[in-house]
C-alpha cells in the first residue's frame, strides 16, 4: 500500500466550526461570534498545517501532537481524525504494532463518524481493511456509503477504484459510468475513469478523459505526463502499453484547501 501519497490541503472547503444563533440578540454579538468561528478554525487549519510539515520531514511525534492540538480546538474537526489516523496507520504497518493500526481504524470510524461524506477517511479505512485482510468489510463500508447517496459520484469512485484493486475493470468502468452520470465534471471519476481504460488498453478513450479533467480543472502533473504519454503512444503506433494499478488507498494525513 503506498503510503506517500495524497497530502493535500481543503480546510475552506469543510471543516468550520458551527455556532449556534440562539442567544444572539445584537448585530455587535453576530459579528463577534463569526469572527470568532473563523479565528478557532484557522488556528485548527494552522495546527493541520504544522503536523503536515513534521510528517513530511518524518517527525511523527510532532505531527501527532500538532493534530491533537487541532482536534482540542476543535473536538469535531473530521480532518484532524483523519491526518492522526493515517499517522498511527503508517506507525503501525512500519512497526508492526497492531495496537496502532487498531488505534488508526477507531480514528478513521471517528472521523467518518463526525462527517459522514469524508472521501479519505472511507478510503483510508477501507485501505486499512483490506490491508488487514477484512476485504468484505471493505467493499460493505463503501457500499453502504454509496447507498447512503446515490446521487453522489464520490462513493462510486471509491467502489470503482477498490473493484479495480481486485481486477473488475468492467465493474470499476460501470460504476464510473454512474458517477459521471451523477456529475458529469467530478474530476476524480474523469481521472480514474481514464486510467481504467488506460489499463484496458482504450487509449483513445483514456486520452478523452484525462483531457476532459484537465479542462474541468487544469492540468495537475501526473495527469498532464498521462495525457503525453497517451498521444505520444497513439502518434506512434495507436497502441498504449498496460501499467500496473496504483494499491487502493491513501494512508498520508493532508491540510483541507
Amino acid at each position: 500500500m503506498n503510503l506517500n501519497t495524497r497530502i493535500t490541503g481543503r480546510a475552506q472547503r469543510q471543516g468550520q466550526l458551527r455556532f449556534s444563533a440562539t442567544y444572539i440578540v445584537t448585530y455587535i454579538s453576530v459579528l463577534f461570534c463569526v469572527a470568532l468561528a473563523i479565528g478557532c478554525n484557522a488556528t485548527t487549519q494552522r495546527q493541520n498545517m504544522l503536523g503536515k510539515a513534521a510528517f513530511e520531514r518524518g517527525d511523527n511525534s510532532q505531527a501527532i501532537n500538532a493534530f491533537q492540538q487541532a482536534l482540542n480546538r476543535d473536538p469535531k474537526n473530521a480532518d484532524a481524525y483523519y491526518n492522526l489516523a493515517a499517522v498511527y496507520y503508517q506507525l503501525g504497518v512500519k512497526n508492526q504494532n497492531k495496537q496502532f493500526i487498531a488505534q488508526s481504524e477507531q480514528l478513521y470510524r471517528q472521523a467518518i463518524a463526525n462527517n459522514d461524506k469524508h472521501i479519505d477517511a472511507h478510503r483510508g479505512l477501507s485501505a486499512l481493511l483490506v490491508e488487514t485482510g477484512r476485504e468484505k468489510h471493505a467493499f460493505d463500508l463503501l457500499e453502504g456509503w454509496r447507498q447512503r447517496y446515490p446521487q453522489s459520484a464520490e462513493p462510486l469512485v471509491e467502489v470503482a477504484r477498490l473493484y479495480q484493486e481486485y481486477g473488475d475493470n468492467r465493474r470499476a468502468t460501470d460504476l464510473l459510468a454512474d458517477a459521471l452520470r451523477n456529475d458529469s465534471r467530478n474530476v476524480r471519476a474523469l481521472k480514474a475513469m481514464g486510467h481504467v481504460r488506460e489499463v484496458q488498453g482504450e487509449n483513445q478513450l483514456a486520452l478523452e478523459n484525462y483531457l476532459r479533467a484537465i479542462q474541468v480543472n487544469g492540468a495537475d502533473q501526473n495527469t498532464a505526463a498521462r495525457v503525453a504519454y497517451l498521444q505520444s503512444q497513439i502518434s506512434s503506433s495507436g497502441q498504449v502499453g498496460t501499467s500496473t494499478p496504483p494499491r487502493y488507498g491513501a494512508a498520508a494525513p493532508y491540510q483541507r484547501r
